[in-house]
């Protein structure tokens, strides 16, 4: 089995490359009702090739900037804590996903931050000390948070708006007068967040130039979309914006497969992850081509969780959906590098969402919604014990050795724990020195 592993395709130990291709595949096959879920609902009359061209033109985007961008680092630091494993990808590191491509299969929503990188944790020894821990805690805080904002933001506009969209139809509101202030300011934004993240502007220093050709810019693009109906083209702005986010999150959760550089600055104790420009181009193409089959499918089992909450194939809905999600996942992902579970931030914002709809806009029962959003925490949990039974299980059942869980989780370190909470609040913190 050993010899087996070391085997070569591409640079890349066959190991390694099985688990890349499972995870690419099963990742997006079970996170898409977070990020492309209400898109494919709302857009089920188009082409899935369509559908699909835009998502891939957003991949490539997104690769070409990780890497160029960020020195080489298509993971956007979230590998930074966790190194490429001494031995090598080894048998047990692919049964994770191969687990969530059958988890799946049954429409189970479960968080892949934490099936597929727990075992890595698990299993990296000091270098990923407190990592575990740190996941956990930072996706609950996003679960919290998001709950939070998607009650308060839905409890606010739900008997107005999610009311509105419950009894009319979208093709009524195809384009109106105010398509082009809203299409425009809406690109404007997205532009202001991709660039500057989500912190409010320093008119003392602002740019003046680029922000008029931004605006100019923007114009156009209202001014080009002025025949199509006004929230398809809301929808799609924002789920490109979306979609951009989540794969600069759980791109992770991917990539851990695959070889890279980590190196430490002596000095800072600054961590940089590369990865190789081949690596780059085989990696993207193959994600292109495992992306037409979850788009040809329409989502497959797992998109009837969005299918089953309230207004979410309606494109109008769909859009607020999106863009809520895109900009709590570019909150967490400014505060540090750990990797968080984006389906727990996810489900807190459906949570909250369903909750504020039920009391406020009456559109469903409140027990209802309450049943939902347990249900879905059920599911959430059971992903959850799984994830730890199988880094826990499968290195022991090789090594006949059990990790250590309490230094995976941080309890083994008192020392880092302030580190680890001063990360989640946004303060600096050290890091650990990997390999």
């Amino acid at each position: 089995m050993a010899d087996l592993g070391q085997l070569g395709v591409f640079g890349v130990p066959l190991f390694g490359l099985i688990g890349f291709m499972f995870a690419a595949y099963a990742i997006v096959a079970n996170d898409v009702i977070q990020t492309l879920g209400t898109f494919l609902a709302s857009n089920a009359k188009r082409p899935w090739l369509v559908l699909w061209a835009f998502a891939a033109a957003i991949i490539v985007a997104v690769m070409l900037y990780g890497y160029f961008g960020h020195d080489g680092d298509i993971a956007f630091g979230r590998l930074n804590r966790i190194p490429y494993p001494e031995t090598g990808i080894q048998w047990w590191h692919i049964l994770p996903p191969l687990v969530l491509l059958i988890l799946t299969r049954f429409g189970i929503p479960v968080s892949t931050t934490f099936l597929v990188l727990t075992i890595f944790t698990l299993t990296g020894g000091s270098a990923t000390a407190g990592v575990l821990g740190s996941m956990m805690i930072k996706s609950l805080l996003g679960y919290l948070v998001a709950f939070g904002a998607g009650a308060l933001l839905f409890a606010l506009i739900s008997r107005m708006f999610e009311t509105w969209v419950f009894k009319t139809d979208v093709e009524d509101h195809g384009t109106p007068n105010w398509h082009i202030p809203m299409v425009a300011g809406l690109t404007a934004l997205l532009v202001y967040l991709l660039v500057n993240g989500p912190t409010l502007p320093d008119l003392a220093n602002a740019n003046w130039v680029a922000t008029g050709l931004v605006i100019a810019g923007s114009v156009i693009v209202a001014l080009a979309t002025h025949r199509f109906n006004t929230w398809f083209v809301l929808q799609w702005l924002s789920t490109g914006f979306l979609w951009s986010q989540w794969l600069m999150q759980d791109l992770a959760n991917i990539f851990v497969y695959l070889p890279r550089e980590t190196v430490v600055d002596p000095v800072s104790g600054d961590v940089s992850v590369t990865f190789s420009f081949g690596l780059l181009v085989f990696a993207t193409l193959l994600m292109l081509g495992l992306h037409a089959l979850i788009f040809a499918a329409r989502g497959g089992e797992i998109q009837k969780i969005v299918l089953s909450k309230t207004n979410t194939v309606d494109v109008r809905a769909a859009t607020v959906v999106d863009f809520a999600f895109g900009v709590i996942l570019m909150y967490f992902k400014e505060i540090n590098d750990i990797p968080m579970s984006t389906t727990w931030v996810f489900l807190g914002l459906l949570a909250g969402r369903e909750l504020a709809i039920s009391f406020v806009a009456k559109l469903r029962g409140v027990k209802d919604a309450a049943f939902d959003v347990t249900t879905d925490i059920i599911r959430a949990m059971i992903g959850l014990v799984i994830s730890v039974a199988m880094a826990l299980g499968l290195p022991f059942l090789a090594t006949g050795e059990l990790p250590d869980i309490g230094e995976a989780l941080g309890f083994a370190q008192v020392e880092s724990a302030p580190a680890d909470a001063a990360e989640l609040a946004g303060l600096p913190a050290t890091t650990s020195e990997t390999r």
